[in-house]
């Protein structure tokens, strides 16, 4: 979607995000972690090509509050949470929208268990390193 075509409550969302961002520290608390793992769908929100995920928009009010206090945060809150909702609402009425979210939960659920088992096997090492050397030995009983 080129910024012109954008529908006006995208357009509104995306500058209100854009706003947001402008008062916060790029380089610092959640906005780094965002631009660090994800820049070019940082980039596509920045430019209305798809809403962030409500949590990305509360951390963001979390580094607001941060930088500017808690009241700044929680004045920000009801607007931007009218106006993700808004947008939110557009892309989900797109043509091809309910395939793109099933594809994208695919590939949470695929992350999720990816994370679960890195979980255990974290767990399982952490437990054996516990164990006196002597008992790492022999098998367990």
């Amino acid at each position: 979607m080129a910024a012109e075509q954008l529908p006006d409550a995208v357009r509104e969302f995306t500058d209100h995000l854009r706003g947001l961002l402008a008062r916060l520290d790029r380089y610092a608390g959640w906005c780094l972690v965002f631009w660090q793992r994800d820049p070019d769908g940082m980039r596509a929100c920045l430019e209305g090509r798809e809403p962030p995920p409500w949590d990305v928009v509360e951390s963001l009010l979390q580094d607001l509050a941060a930088v500017h206090g808690p009241a700044a945060a929680e004045a920000e809150l009801p607007r931007a949470r009218a106006l993700h909702a808004e947008a939110t609402a557009v892309f989900d009425a797109r043509p091809g929208a309910r395939q793109t979210l099933s594809d994208r939960l695919d590939v949470m659920l695929r992350e999720q268990r990816y994370a679960a088992d890195r979980r255990a096997g974290l767990t399982r090492r952490l437990a054996a390193a516990a164990r006196p050397p002597a008992a790492r030995n022999s098998p367990p009983g």
